[in-house]
């Protein structure tokens, strides 16, 4: 029996997410200044606001000396209004982030940002007024002038470091404050999605301080801080009444989440005629619609990863009305597109990161070492290890949503192959030789249970390691599009279960 602590398949590697929808225009006029962001990683990581792009089909972040770059979407926080952008460009400059916990009532601070969608970048002085609780929020509240076209912007302590984000969510419909009545989130809610940068130094927050604060230096400093200020211009999207991706009504998403395959007066399995023409009827193959998606990425020069599928952007069916209580209820969440691996990291992969001297070791040694097993799937990891392995790749672990639509599709569907569990206890009861021991089969070697888009072993074999942390009511809190998991927690999440659960277990 398998020690459910430890077992993962490092199947869930993921790189950056993006929005696919959109392609290039050459009328760049559609781009409208949208916010201001600000560059936390010189790779080209750019923190903001989520209501900046909330509509946006295409972002595009303007860096000093007005150089365009098209951005791509990482990771956002709806409940907390930040998100995380990624541009491919080189010579940026980061800002040094500082600790929220620091800031004080009366502390001077400075505001930078793009007010009114001007191409010069701003900057202006203040202090801390007050730290206010705003619904589910706690912000900093500012006497800096703030009007629109800041949101997304930093909020910079004496020392040159980041320990806020601007928002003007709590403005008035003007989008401009009253006076002395701007708001800023604190840097530490920026925590989990700084998490999806690769490598990312945590041990430097607070020990970086730019400058020192002779008057020279003081003169420099906006300067630099400049420097590290972006302005964001996106096209958007108008609200619509039928797609609901971008503001599910509560009635609506309700409606989603009532019996869809659960025991209904029809009888069972029978899905509402909303979601079968939404999420079947009509509706290309998902083989399709990734074929067409892999071919707009082509055209753009975007070569596929070696051994990855592409999950293309859009609404999926997660949770159950019929499963265990912490995977209801049952309702469309929207995810944008993200690449997976098609098949568990297997020894013979995992080896050679230990050879780099990067990972450890998996705890059962001696099947690790067997030679005879190089193309089974790597047991007895630790969640720590598997994310090791992942940026070791350059890669990353996925959310739970992300591993979840690349395992079921779109429909809701019970396994990856379907409704049925024939297939499960058929597999279960096995006594196939090729399982070797315990219980595992050679990655990619059960066709029958890929996924829809044709991801391998998602059920069954060894269990997965996903980025969030478990709680128990998260399916029924958390956001409707790109929810990246509890902010803390005790517990890593395991998905996909082995051939020693039971059906139930492995759906």
């Amino acid at each position: 029996m398998w020690n459910r602590d430890l077992l993962m398949s490092s199947l869930a590697l993921v790189i950056s997410l993006w929005i696919l929808a959109g392609s290039a225009r050459a009328d760049e006029s559609l781009e409208r200044p949208s916010g201001t962001g600000v560059i936390v990683h010189p790779d080209g990581y750019v923190l903001t606001t989520y209501h900046v792009l909330s509509r946006a089909s295409r972002i595009i972040v303007v860096t000093p000396g007005e150089i365009r770059n098209q951005a791509t979407v990482v990771a956002i926080d709806e409940a907390r209004d930040l998100a995380l952008l990624q541009i491919q460009t080189i010579g940026l400059f980061e800002a040094a982030l500082g600790y929220a916990g620091h800031v004080r009532l009366d502390h001077p601070v400075f505001v930078a940002g793009f007010p009114f969608g001007l191409p010069e970048v701003s900057i202006t002085r203040g202090r801390i007024t007050a730290v206010r609780t705003k619904g589910l929020r706690t912000v900093f509240q500012i006497d800096a002038a703030i009007n629109p076209g800041n949101s997304g912007g930093p909020l910079f302590n004496e020392d040159g470091e980041v320990v806020g984000i601007i928002t003007t969510k709590f403005s008035r419909p003007s989008g401009i404050p009253p006076e002395g009545m701007g708001f800023a989130l604190p840097i530490s809610f920026a925590t989990p999605l700084l998490a999806n940068i690769p490598h990312f130094d945590f041990t430097m927050i607070g020990q970086r301080a730019l400058f020192p604060n002779s008057t020279e230096q003081k003169i420099k400093r906006v300067e630099e801080m400049a420097r590290m200020t972006v302005r964001i211009e996106t096209v958007r999207v108008p609200p619509s009444t039928d797609n609901g991706i971008d503001s599910p009504s509560a009635d609506r998403t309700k409606s989603h989440a009532s019996g869809h395959k659960g025991e209904t007066p029809t009888g069972p399995n029978t899905k509402e005629p909303d979601e079968t023409n939404r999420f079947t009827g009509g509706l290309k193959p998902l083989q399709q619609v990734q074929h067409d998606e892999l071919t707009k990425l082509t055209q753009q020069g975007i070569d596929p990863p070696k051994g990855m599928l592409l999950i293309p952007e859009g609404e999926f069916l997660r949770g159950s009305e019929h499963g265990l209580p912490d995977a209801r209820p049952l309702r469309p969440i929207y995810l944008s597109g993200f690449w997976i691996d098609q098949f568990e990291v297997t020894n013979d992969q995992y080896r050679q990161c230990v050879q780099a001297e990067v990972c450890s070791i998996p705890k059962d040694q001696e099947v690790f070492d067997d030679a005879e097993l190089g193309m089974y799937p790597v047991s007895n990891v630790t969640w720590f290890q598997a994310r090791t392995y992942c940026h070791w790749k350059g890669q990353r672990l996925p959310t739970e949503a992300e591993w979840e639509k690349a395992a079921r599709g779109i429909d809701g569907r019970r396994y990856p192959w379907g409704d049925e569990a024939a297939l499960a206890h058929a597999l279960l009861k096995t006594n196939d030789p090729d399982r070797k021991r315990h219980g595992i089969f050679p990655v990619g070697s059960l066709p029958d249970t890929a996924s829809p888009y044709g991801v391998g072993d998602l059920a069954g074999n060894v269990w997965e390691w996903v980025r969030d942390w478990y709680a128990e009511d998260y399916y029924a809190m958390a956001s409707t599009r790109n929810p990246q998991g509890p902010i803390h927690g005790t517990f890593r999440v395991l998905r996909g279960g082995d051939w020693n659960q039971s059906p139930l277990e492995l759906q």
